[in-house]
């Protein structure tokens, strides 16, 4: 019969399975607070190095900022108080840590008080003083704050002698006797108002050409020092924010300078404090809960000692402690949860003799349980056969791979992805380090960079290379990856993953290419172009060779956008382009600036082959091309400007290549010219009169003078020509040489000759209106006009407007203004005349039309070109007048004779048949009230009787 004794609640296998359970939680849970500790400790030792090497690199870019300053003063000698403050304006507006930029000059004491004489003239008040604002006393040498921008918020700084701080007189002159950029302990600023602190960072200025061998050389060549007032508040804060490492409030950042840190060397400190324990001894870490301990970083940058110390503040707890909270929960609970179920099969193997039954029912649940337990694993081992496909298809999608290094960093494994993807050969990387891979690592920085990224044992992100693939092609990579550390803490290597990033990179050399070259022909744009002549300029000065810059242009590229179309024009521009490449060697330059203008930067040629290589480039040039089916002739004006060590600038390069080019334009296209300093004001004076002449029309600076043209068988006044004249209030009266051409090349002669056409015929109604006939007012068309599409209804426009008789308007055309298009010149010449108008071709004679052309323009005047008239004594002269006077009157023309100035010219014309005449022997141009007197005096010209038959 079964016992009545009953069993105990809870059985000595239960207690022993609890104890058991608690003990294995408790080390799973010391052993996971020491993981998480140690990943406190390496995000930790992150991101101070990431603060560290930030503003590390910061205080180089600022180094840089001093650097550059020095440059201008290397480059271009002496340098004026002016170009020092265009110079640093661009730098203070960029960089707003620096409170000032100055140079500091170094005299002896008399030298100083005349230097403080002279710029009191510039700066009333100016006074040359020690710190504290003291009188300067006397001493051997003296350094002036000379130099300084901005001047305002800076004036207790102006003439500040530096040597009278004992502080900064020793890094100025260690700064001097070293030769190598020097920083000052950390001070109050002498102009600063407020309790910010900062430092001053200075490079030695010496005598262009100066031996600087030894100390006492290099202080011989002293001139001085340039240096940047650097508000070191500011600056890291600047580092910090530029960096984006402003917003970890787990964090407390400080920055010192000097020897060691202590609080009067502290420059910049971010985050407050909070009380919290010290860090734990290496004993204590497997149960420590927070990581305390804080990170220093020190290094140098010009002469001072920069420690960095990143200490970490007070963090929840929760976010850095799930894991190990997890495990004591989770381990607990089922430890609770394991010791019933075995203190539930103790009490059912104690009740077996008393309840058969009973315990055969609980075997069939004890076996069903058992079952589903099974079924559960079963279940559990898909579930994770299933994440592991997803996450192997995941890979594959994404096309990336995984991969793993031993201590040596030799790679142990790569999966497939990689060598699919990257098109490469797995027997190469096996076993091979990164470096044994790519050589080039040794040499070049980013690959030193991550040598010590993996010996430091840190873990690294988008390391980006490339690699040839076995397709021929080069495949570009981007990899991430992370140190394994064993249970002891000991390194056992890296794993990580990797992406293929080809496209991306050849989208960026694309997007780059496109940056830095023109769309229409591939050559260097205007941002490359600066960097290839920067670099040119540089050379020259290091090798001493000669450098050439030649600014190409296109004679008269708008007549070919103009008659052919743009396609054209974007052909001929192609075209020229692999011409001026073909035509200098691969080393030199040849960029697009703009339009047809184009650039060629030419260096190491001999000074004597110069002419050469321009005139073999203009023969390239002048080759025809073919354009839309036809044969086309272009050509080119060059100019050169030559580079000489005098601190030229780049652009000042273009400029002078410009203005010699136009130098070339000017004397009749199609030459070469070189840069001479009397171009430049040559072209000042055009720049000068361009800017006073768009000003002109509104300012109603133009008048009209009117120069009578006589009939020389009635010898009256029967016309007159219109000349303009440009009265400015300060140039006085302007000659029509010194604007008409420029005002042709910038567009302004439209405006101007639509007001001219007016003037004139308003003139011409007014005095017929008072009764002087019917005058005809001759005008003169520019060929900008006469290409003008709106030519015609301006012209009927003006005369509606002014009612003067179509007739009484003569206008006058040059024999150029046609010759490009013959057929279309006559269909617009037709259309003028049909408005009534007459048509004259001034300066007969010096174009290049052929006489035969006459026939089909409707011409009504031939005027003889004044040069045929004053030589008109000479043999071959007067027969061309003859020629043009008979062959005017064959065709049923009239002739005027443009400046006769002498009876024998007038003698002449008379017995040759000429039908007018106009010039300086009967008058000169007239204003309107002189003109309206000689027609109020009805002037004639002398009439010559015919002899009487006896």
């Amino acid at each position: 019969m079964p016992s009545s004794r009953k069993s105990p609640r809870i059985s000595l296998a239960a207690i022993l399975t609890l104890m058991t359970g608690f003990a294995v939680t408790g080390m799973l849970f010391v052993a996971v607070s020491a993981l998480e500790y140690s990943k406190m400790e390496l995000s930790f030792q992150q991101r101070g190095h990431i603060r560290a090497a930030a503003i590390r690199r910061g205080m180089d870019d600022t180094l840089e900022l001093v650097t550059i300053l020095n440059g201008l003063f290397k480059s271009v000698g002496v340098v004026s108080r002016e170009q020092f403050a265009s110079f640093t304006q661009p730098l203070l507006a960029r960089y707003p840590f620096v409170q000032a930029f100055n140079y500091q000059r170094v005299m002896d004491h008399d030298t100083a008080r005349r230097h403080e004489a002279e710029t009191q003239q510039q700066h009333p008040g100016y006074r040359l003083h020690d710190g504290g604002n003291q009188p300067m006393a006397a001493r051997p040498q003296h350094v002036i704050v000379d130099y300084l921008e901005p001047l305002e918020g800076n004036q207790a700084a102006f003439g500040l002698d530096v040597a009278s701080l004992p502080a900064m007189a020793r890094v100025v002159f260690d700064a001097a006797d070293s030769g190598q950029p020097r920083t000052t302990a950390l001070m109050r600023l002498a102009q600063e108002q407020g309790r910010q602190q900062g430092f001053v960072m200075m490079m030695p200025v010496y005598h262009a050409g100066a031996e600087l061998g030894t100390v006492a050389q290099r202080r011989a060549a002293w001139l001085g020092n340039t240096s940047a007032v650097i508000r070191s508040a500011d600056l890291i804060q600047k580092i910090l924010l530029a960096a984006d490492l402003l917003d970890d409030r787990e964090l407390m950042v400080q920055v010192y300078i000097g020897d060691d840190i202590r609080p009067a060397n502290l420059v910049y400190s971010l985050g407050q404090p909070a009380d919290a324990p010290p860090a734990p001894r290496p004993l204590q870490r497997w149960l420590a809960f927070d990581y305390r301990e804080p990170y220093v970083r020190t290094f140098n940058a010009a002469g001072k000692s920069w420690h960095v110390q990143v200490t970490p503040l007070a963090r929840p707890f929760l976010p850095h402690h799930l894991g190990s909270l997890s495990t004591l929960l989770g381990g607990l609970l089922f430890s609770l949860l394991t010791a019933a179920f075995v203190n539930s099969l103790a009490r059912r193997s104690s009740r077996v003799q008393r309840l058969v039954d009973e315990r055969t029912v609980a075997l069939q649940l004890s076996n069903e349980k058992l079952a589903e337990d099974v079924a559960a694993r079963k279940r559990t081992e898909e579930a994770l056969q299933e994440s592991e496909h997803r996450f192997r298809r995941l890979l594959a999608l994404s096309s990336d791979w995984y991969w793993e290094q031993d201590e040596e960093f030799r790679f142990t494994n790569i999966t497939g992805g990689f060598f699919d993807k990257g098109k490469q050969d797995p027997q190469r990387f096996l076993g091979k380090t990164r470096w044994e891979l790519h050589p080039e690592m040794w040499s070049n920085r980013w690959g030193r960079d991550h040598r010590t990224v993996l010996e430091s044992h840190l873990p690294f992100t988008n390391l980006e290379y490339a690699l040839p693939g076995h397709d021929g092609q080069i495949h570009w990579f981007s990899t991430s990856g992370e140190p394994v550390f064993d249970r002891e803490g000991k390194f056992k290597g890296y794993r990580g993953t990797g992406t293929e990033i080809t496209e991306r990179k050849q989208a960026e050399q694309r997007i780059q290419h496109i940056a830095h070259h023109d769309v229409l022909t591939g050559l260097p744009n205007r941002v490359l172009l600066q960097d290839r002549l920067s670099q040119a300029v540089a050379f020259a000065n290091r090798s001493g060779k000669p450098l050439w810059v030649m600014l190409i242009d296109l004679d008269r590229f708008k007549f070919v956008n103009d008659s052919l179309g743009h396609k054209a024009g974007d052909q001929l521009l192609k075209t020229v382009a692999q011409r001026l490449q073909d035509s200098v060697r691969e080393s030199d330059t040849v960029a697009r600036l703009s339009g047809d203008e184009f650039v060629a930067i030419l260096t190491e040629y001999p000074e004597e082959t110069t002419h050469d290589i321009a005139q073999r480039i203009m023969r390239a040039v002048t080759q025809p091309a073919m354009l839309e089916g036809k044969e086309f002739f272009v050509t080119c004006s060059i100019g050169v400007a030559v580079y000489g060590a005098d601190g030229t600038s780049a652009q000042r390069l273009i400029e002078h290549a410009d203005i010699a080019m136009y130098r070339a334009k000017k004397l009749g296209r199609n030459n070469t010219q070189f840069y001479e300093p009397a171009m430049n004001e040559e072209a000042r004076e055009r720049l000068r009169i361009e800017s006073a002449l768009r000003k002109a029309l509104e300012r109603q600076e133009f008048v009209l003078h009117y120069q009578p043209q006589v009939d020389l068988q009635s010898g009256r006044v029967v016309g007159m020509e219109a000349l303009l004249r440009w009265q400015h209030p300060e140039l006085g009266m302007v000659a029509p040489n010194r604007f008409i051409g420029l005002a042709e090349e910038t567009g302004l002669i439209v405006e101007i000759g639509a007001w001219v056409l007016r003037e004139a015929c308003r003139q011409a109604r007014s005095w017929m209106d008072d009764g002087h006939g019917m005058l005809r007012i001759a005008v003169n068309l520019s060929p900008r006009q006469f290409s003008e599409p709106q030519l015609l209804s301006s012209i009927s426009q003006v005369l509606l407007e002014t009612g003067l008789p179509p007739a009484c308007l003569d206008i006058e055309l040059t024999e150029g203004l046609f010759m490009h298009d013959v057929m279309q010149a006559v269909e617009l010449l037709h259309k003028l005349k049909a408005l009534g108008l007459a048509l004259s071709i001034d300066d007969f004679g010096t174009g290049y039309s052929s006489f035969s052309y006459l026939r089909h323009f409707p011409i009504d005047v031939l005027k003889i070109d004044r040069s045929f008239v004053s030589d008109i004594h000479e043999d071959d002269d007067a027969a061309i007048v003859v020629s043009i006077i008979a062959l005017a009157h064959n065709l049923k023309l009239r002739v005027i004779a443009e400046g006769v100035e002498t009876e024998s010219q007038l003698a002449y014309l008379r017995r040759n048949g000429c039908d007018e005449i106009q010039g300086y022997y009967f008058s000169p141009p007239l204003p309107a009230a002189d003109f309206a007197l000689l027609l109020q005096q009805g002037r004639r010209l002398q009439t010559v009787q015919a002899p009487a038959v006896a």
